[in-house]
């Protein structure tokens, strides 16, 4: 075997046995560097073969005619002799039938040779992958420090280029640097010039932590176990004094702060739960719907990408078939494996919207409901005439659903749908219908305390009682409020607290026809 024993064996020996460079190959201590001294040694290997071995090309003649035929007979005598002697000559070489058979068996003795798997062992490849897996957890870190501290929004910690932000903006639609950077940490793992075929399993696994580090980071926001902020100790001097000058009493309060007790510091908390800010949770919900479906689709597009098989010839080997079948398996069991990972994506994303999302909105839009206790006072003993339009309060009950709709209607995961909307409204009708069955109960108890008093008097604008102008105002809130219902998506008669308001109002309706 003469491209075994002969060319690699005392190639791979050398590389062992030389001290310096056996150092600078298998352990110069930068990652970059072994990375790089593997891929070029393994592809060395994996074309050694094919490239000193070429397929046989089909016989052609060896003799020659003589081109000048004007030349002179003893010229051309000489010349023939010539041609003949080495025509004769070449039938005794050895001319070994090559055949892509033939090249995958001379590869295959390459790497089942002794000293080829005692070359691979010299690899330390597990340190490699530490080295680079290091490097993405402090790049990790580091972002959900700065999230931490600046907010989602305003912390740039996405440490790519701007052109590259921009593709991915236009390509995925992630709108947070934080998960900008997230995208590019897992996709880094991948690139040619960092990802080694045998840490395939180990790349993976550390893609899968990386992403169960993000999940654990928004979830613990999610609960308001982590707060984002700071809590800031300054002095006056601080607050009236230069930048420079503030950095350096800053820095000298911190020195001393073993000798000041810190209770007796001014303190200023800017700390506080993203989760109360609704922008936030839209945002962060939505950048995480595309995360899942960039993890289900395209990324183990990108990692079979680099794991490929190389190109073959029509007629596939027994080796070349077994690689194409591996590779198959190989996307079945990547994508198993990032799905299981992502099983908790879909439940904090529901959370977001059907719980946080709602509550929130819920909360805004029912901090109006406070102004229908007043509609009774605006009738009882002013004279007023009956009313012919809504209160003012009833259109700017919805108006926080409204707004929050026209920002992230684009932006609803698909999940989720309308159904955050349902709720909102659900809850809404049914506090504004217990606030109109309370004051209907409170006219009602009124206007027989005054049914045997002077004081239940009729006005001459419309002959109704004070009591009937309360009903007829709640009738046409009612009404205005069922139409922005209708302009907000939603079918009224699929809400049943809204149903029971229109029927507490619907007895008022007849006083409008009247």
């Amino acid at each position: 075997d003469l491209i075994t024993a002969g060319v690699w064996v005392p190639i791979a020996t050398t590389l062992m046995t030389d001290a310096a460079i056996k150092m600078a190959i298998f352990s110069p201590g930068i990652a970059s560097v072994l990375q790089a001294n593997y891929i070029a040694l393994d592809t060395f290997l994996s074309e050694l073969a094919s490239n000193l071995l070429k397929p046989s090309s089909s016989s052609s003649s060896t003799t020659t005619q003589p081109n000048n035929k004007h030349a002179d007979n003893d010229a051309t005598s000489f010349n023939t002799q010539d041609n003949v002697d080495e025509a004769e000559l070449t039938k005794l070489y050895y001319q070994p039938t090559i055949t892509n058979d033939t090249i995958h068996s001379a590869q295959t003795r390459l790497y089942t040779n002794p000293s080829t798997i005692e070359f691979n062992k010299k690899w330390n490849l597990p340190i490699y992958y530490q080295l680079r897996f290091g490097e993405i957890s402090t790049r990790l870190d580091k972002a959900i420090e700065k999230v931490q501290k600046e907010g989602w929004f305003v912390a740039s910690v996405f440490t790519g280029t701007e052109q590259v932000a921009q593709s991915i903006q236009q390509t995925y639609g992630l709108e947070l640097p934080f998960f900008m950077e997230v995208y590019d940490i897992m996709t880094w793992l991948w690139q040619l010039d960092v990802f080694l075929k045998p840490l395939t399993h180990r790349f993976l696994r550390g893609a899968i932590q990386l992403l169960g580090r993000v999940m654990m980071f928004i979830k613990d926001g999610v609960e308001g176990k982590i707060k984002f902020g700071e809590v800031v100790i300054r002095s006056q001097s601080q607050e009236s004094g230069s930048p420079r000058q503030q950095q350096k009493e800053r820095l000298e309060g911190e020195s001393s702060s073993l000798l000041v007790p810190r209770e007796n510091k001014p303190m200023v908390d800017n700390s506080y739960y993203w989760k109360n800010q609704i922008d936030a949770v839209a945002a962060v919900a939505w950048d995480l719907t595309i995360l899942e479906t960039f993890i289900g689709n395209d990324y183990v597009f990108k990692i079979l990408e680099v794991m490929k098989p190389q190109q073959f010839n029509e007629e596939l080997s027994n080796e070349q078939k077994a690689a194409v079948v591996e590779h198959d398996e190989l996307k079945s069991l990547l994508q198993d494996a990032l799905v299981e990972s992502m099983e908790g994506i879909s439940p904090i994303i529901q959370e977001m919207w059907n719980d946080i999302i709602v509550n929130i909105l819920t909360s805004k839009c029912s901090t109006p409901l406070s102004a229908v206790k007043g509609v009774a006072a605006t009738y009882r003993m002013t004279n007023r005439p009956p009313p012919t339009q809504a209160s003012p309060f009833v259109s700017v009950i919805l108006r926080p659903l409204k707004e929050f709709d026209d920002s992230f209607s684009s932006r609803t995961p698909p999940q989720v749908g309308s159904d955050w909307k349902t709720k909102v409204i659900s809850s809404v009708a049914e506090k504004y219908s217990k606030a109109v069955s309370e004051l209907l109960e409170t006219v009602q108890r009124t206007e027989e305390a005054l049914k045997n008093r002077k004081s239940s008097r009729r006005t001459a604008a419309g002959g109704m009682s004070d009591g009937e102008k309360v009903k007829l105002q709640l009738f046409l809130d009612q009404n205005e409020f069922c139409e922005h219902v209708e302009e907000a998506g939603v079918d009224k008669e699929s809400i049943q607290y809204l149903t029971e308001l229109v029927s507490l109002t619907k007895s008022a309706e007849k006083l409008l026809i009247s």
